[in-house]
C-alpha cells in the first residue's frame, strides 16, 4: 500500500484524526480540494483523489457524513483492496451496513466515535471490530491513535450510548461552563474574566478527579463544608434534579442516533 492512513473527508473530525497520526504516510481527499491541500501542507501528507486514497490506503478513514455515506461507497466501492480496513466513524452507521454499503461479507470494518477535543489530543475515541479485522490490526490502529488521546475499546453494542456521553457530552459541558460563567456576571464579575475562572475550575476539577481514587461522590463532598456556601448550592441543583435533567438531554441524544441508524 502506497498509505498507511488515507482520509476520506477532512472536515472537523477527519482533519483533527489526521493531525494525530506520527511517522505515518498519510493521503488526503475531500469535495473540496483546496481543503485537503491545505491540511496536507500543515501535516506532510498527500492531497489527492478518492479513488487513490481508496485504491492505496492500508487503513482508509471514511470522514463524511452519514447521509453522504451511501453515495460516497458507491463511488469507490470497485477501488477498494480486499485487505483494506475500513475505518468508520459516521454517526448510528453500523459495521453490518458498512459490509452491505460495500456489498463485500469478508470486509474489515473498524467502527469509531471521537469526540471534537481530540483536536488537542485530549481527546476519546471508541473504538469496535468485526471479526475480519485480526486483532494486531486492531491494536496498531488503537497505537497510532493514541496522540488523539483515551482511545477505548468497547463491544459495538456501547458505542451509542458511549457516544452520547463523550460525543455530545463536550456541548453540554460547555453549556454548563458558559452558565457558571453567566452566573458570575450576574454576580458582579465581568463576563470574560467569569469565564476564565470557570474555565480553569472545570479543567481542575476535570483532571483531580481523573487522577484520584476516590469516586465523584467523595470528592463533591470534600468541597461541601457543613453549613458553608458550596452545599447550599449543591441543595438547589439537587432540589432541581440536576441528575434527571442529564439523563433527558443524554436520552434524547440517544433517541436521536438510534433514528439516525434507522432503528
Amino acid at each position: 500500500m502506497k498509505y498507511d492512513y488515507g482520509f476520506i473527508g477532512t472536515g472537523n473530525m477527519g482533519g483533527a484524526l489526521s493531525k494525530a497520526l506520527k511517522n505515518k504516510t498519510i493521503a488526503l481527499s475531500n469535495r473540496t480540494p483546496e481543503k485537503a491541500q491545505e491540511l496536507a501542507k500543515a501535516i506532510n501528507a498527500t492531497a489527492t483523489t478518492n479513488e487513490d486514497v481508496a485504491r492505496n490506503s492500508q487503513y482508509l478513514m471514511l470522514g463524511v457524513k452519514p447521509q453522504v455515506l451511501p453515495s460516497l461507497i458507491d463511488e469507490i466501492r470497485e477501488f477498494v483492496n480486499p485487505d483494506t480496513i475500513l475505518v468508520t466513524m459516521a454517526a448510528g452507521v453500523k459495521i453490518t451496513t458498512i459490509k452491505e454499503l460495500f456489498n463485500n461479507p469478508n470486509a474489515k470494518v473498524i467502527r469509531i466515535m471521537p469526540n471534537t477535543p481530540v483536536a488537542i489530543g485530549e481527546g476519546v475515541v471508541l473504538a469496535s471490530k468485526n471479526a475480519n479485522v485480526s486483532d494486531d490490526e486492531f491494536n496498531k490502529f488503537i497505537g497510532d491513535f493514541t496522540d488523539a488521546g483515551m482511545i477505548v475499546p468497547v463491544d459495538e453494542s456501547l458505542i451509542d450510548a458511549g457516544s452520547v456521553v463523550m460525543g455530545c457530552g463536550p456541548a453540554y459541558i460547555y453549556m454548563y461552563i458558559d452558565a457558571l460563567a453567566k452566573a458570575g456576571e450576574s454576580l458582579g464579575l465581568d463576563y470574560d474574566l467569569a469565564a476564565k475562572l470557570a474555565k480553569a475550575t472545570t479543567i481542575g476539577a476535570a483532571k483531580l478527579s481523573s487522577v484520584s481514587d476516590e469516586s465523584l461522590e467523595s470528592l463533591r463532598i470534600k468541597v461541601c463544608s457543613p453549613g458553608g456556601s458550596t452545599i447550599e448550592g449543591v441543595h438547589v441543583l439537587e432540589d432541581q434534579n440536576l441528575d434527571k435533567l442529564v439523563l433527558d438531554a443524554l436520552t434524547a441524544a440517544y433517541k436521536r442516533t438510534k433514528e439516525l441508524a434507522g432503528e
